[in-house]
C-alpha cells in the first residue's frame, strides 16, 4: 500500500483519527499502534507478516537470552546466531535466484534442480529494512547490557512501525521508545510541508523523467545522440533523488503526524564536494547503520587498515542491493572512491598538524576566487562520479551499462536529444536542494497564519494540482525493490 494511493489516504485518515484520541492513553496507545503497523503490511503483504513477525521474535528472544547470567563469551554465541539468521533470511530472498542461475551455468543444476528449485521467490517488501532494524535492537542491547528489557509487543511495534516498515528511514530502538513512552505535540505544520513536498517529487518530477527520458534512454541508448543518453544519465540520477528523499520525505511526515521524529534521510547530498560528505547526506539511516553495525566493528579508522574497512563495508552495501555484477562494482567504486578521500584528508590533516606542531604558520594571502573554483570543480567531479555510478543501478545488466557510458561520449552520432523540460528538473532538483530549507521555512510561515479551515483548502489545492500534473499510474517506488 504506497503513501501515493487513495487506500492509503483512506487507512492513514482512519488511523489518525483514532491516534489523536488514544495518544495520551500510554497504557492502550502501543496495542493501537501495533495494530495499525500489522493491519498496514499485511494489507500490502499479507503472506510476508509472519517473516515480519518471526524476525521480530528473532532478535526479541536474542535481547531476552542475552539478559541471562552465561559471560560474555555466551552473550556473543547469542549474538552471532541472530545474526546469521537474520542474514541467511536476507540471502536466500536476495541471491537464492543468482544461486540457481550459477549452478545451472556450472552445469550443476541437474541433480540439485528437484531440491532447491522453488516455482516462484518474490522478494518481501521492506525485509531489508525491519531486519536491519531488528538487528540494531539486539546488537545494541549487546554493547549495552543495562538497556531496559523491551517486551515483545514493543520489540515487534519498532520493527513493524508502519511508517517506516517498507523502506525506511532505519530507527534506533533508544529513540523510538523513548518517544512512544511519551505524549509530544505533532508539529502539524513541517508534516503537511513534508507530506506534499514528497507528493510533488515522487507524483510530478519523479514520473515525469521517468517515463518521459530515463525509460526510453535506457532502453535503447542507441537510438539518443551522446547528449540525448547523458539527459538520460543527469535524469536518473534526478529520479532516484526525488523518489527516495519523496518517499522519505512523505514517511517522516506521516510519523510526525502520529507525534515520532524518525528523522531526515536526505541532507542535499548531490551539494557535496566529495564522496565522503556524499555518504553522510545520502540515506543517513542506512549509511549510519553500515558505519555503526559494520565499519566500526571490522576496526573502523582504529584497527586496521582504515582504506580496506571502508571498502568492505561499500562494497558490502554494494551487494546488498542485489547479486548482481553491476551492484558490486557499483559498492567498489564508491570504497575506493571515499578510501582515496578518507586518505586524501588524513594527509593533508598530518600537514596541517606538523606545521602547527613546529610553529609553522601559514602567511599566504587568501584567494577566494581560487578556492571558489577549485570548491565547483569538486562538485562537478562528485556529482558526475555519482550520476554516472548510478547508471549501474538502473540498467539492465553491466554490459548494458558500460554500453551506455560508452555511448554518452560518442559524439560523432546522431540521434534523439532530450526535451529541455527533463533539463530544466535536473537543475530544479540541484536547486531545491540549494533552497529547499528556505522554501520549507516560508511554507511553514505562510500555513502558521492560516486558520483550520483554510489550511484545509490549502492542503486540498495542492494534492489536486499534484494528482492533475502528475501521470495517471504512479510507479512503485525505486527502494521498495531492496
Amino acid at each position: 500500500m504506497p503513501f501515493t494511493s487513495l487506500d492509503f489516504a483512506i487507512f492513514l485518515g482512519f488511523v489518525l483519527v483514532l491516534n489523536w484520541r488514544l495518544r495520551a492513553r500510554l497504557n492502550a496507545y502501543p496495542y493501537f499502534l501495533l495494530a495499525a503497523s500489522l493491519a498496514f503490511y499485511a494489507l500490502g503483504a499479507f503472506k510476508f507478516l509472519p517473516l515480519l513477525i518471526v524476525v521480530a521474535l528473532a532478535n526479541h528472544l536474542t535481547v531476552r537470552l542475552m539478559k541471562r547470567p552465561e559471560g560474555r563469551l555466551g552473550r556473543k554465541l547469542i549474538l552471532g546466531l541472530d545474526i546469521a539468521f537474520c542474514l541467511a533470511l536476507l540471502a536466500f530472498f536476495k541471491y537464492f535466484e543468482f544461486f540457481l542461475t550459477t549452478l545451472d551455468s556450472l552445469g550443476l543444476s541437474g541433480p540439485l534442480e528437484s531440491l532447491f528449485k522453488l516455482p516462484e521467490i518474490v522478494y518481501p517488501v521492506g525485509l531489508s529494512f525491519f531486519t536491519f532494524q531488528g538487528l540494531s535492537l539486539a546488537i545494541d542491547h549487546y554493547r549495552e547490557p543495562d538497556r531496559q528489557l523491551p517486551s515483545f509487543r514493543d520489540t515487534l511495534l519498532f520493527v513493524s512501525f508502519f511508517p517506516t516498515v517498507l523502506s525506511g528511514p532505519i530507527q534506533r530502538s533508544e529513540s523510538f521508545f523513548a518517544q512512544l513512552r511519551r505524549d509530544e505535540p505533532t508539529d502539524l505544520n513541517l508534516a503537511i510541508v513534508l507530506a506534499l513536498s514528497g507528493l510533488f517529487k515522487k507524483i510530478v518530477l519523479s514520473s515525469y523523467l521517468s517515463e518521459q527520458i530515463v525509460r526510453g534512454v535506457f532502453q535503447v541508448p542507441e537510438s539518443y545522440s551522446a547528449l540525448g543518453v547523458l539527459s538520460g544519465v543527469y535524469a536518473y540520477s534526478a529520479q532516484i533523488y526525488l523518489d527516495f528523499s519523496g518517499y522519505s520525505d512523505m514517511a517522516q511526515s506521516v510519523a510526525l503526524f502520529l507525534g515520532f521524529n524518525v528523522g531526515r534521510n536526505f541532507d542535499s547530498p548531490y551539494l557535496t564536494s566529495n564522496i565522503r560528505d556524499f555518504w553522510r547526506r545520502w540515506h543517513i539511516s542506512l549509511s549510519s547503520w553500515l558505519r555503526d553495525y559494520l565499519y566500526i566493528p571490522l576496526g573502523g579508522s582504529k584497527r586496521g587498515s582504515k582504506f580496506v574497512n571502508l571498502l568492505v563495508t561499500q562494497t558490502l552495501g554494494g551487494l546488498w542491493h542485489g547479486a548482481h555484477l553491476r551492484y558490486l562494482v557499483w559498492g567498489l567504486g564508491h570504497g575506493l572512491a571515499l578510501g582515496l578521500t578518507h586518505l586524501s584528508m588524513d594527509r593533508r590533516l598530518k600537514k596541517i598538524k606538523a606545521r602547527q606542531a613546529a610553529g609553522l604558520t601559514d602567511d599566504r594571502p587568501p584567494k577566494p576566487k581560487y578556492d571558489q573554483l577549485k570548491k565547483w570543480a569538486c562538485f562537478f567531479l562528485t556529482f558526475n562520479f555519482v550520476s554516472f555510478m548510478w547508471i549501474l543501478f538502473r540498467a539492465d545488466s553491466f554490459g548494458r551499462a558500460m554500453d551506455i557510458v560508452a555511448l554518452s561520449f560518442d559524439w560523432s552520432r546522431a540521434g534523439q536529444g532530450a526535451p529541455l523540460l527533463g533539463w530544466m528538473i535536473v537543475f530544479l532538483t540541484l536547486a531545491g536542494q540549494a533552497l529547499g530549507n528556505g522554501l520549507k521555512k516560508r511554507m511553514m510561515d505562510v500555513q502558521a497564519r492560516m486558520s483550520v479551515p483554510v489550511l484545509s483548502l490549502w492542503c486540498a489545492f495542492w494534492v489536486i494540482m499534484i494528482i492533475k500534473m502528475g501521470p495517471d499510474g504512479v510507479l512503485p517506488f525505486i527502494y521498495f525493490q531492496y
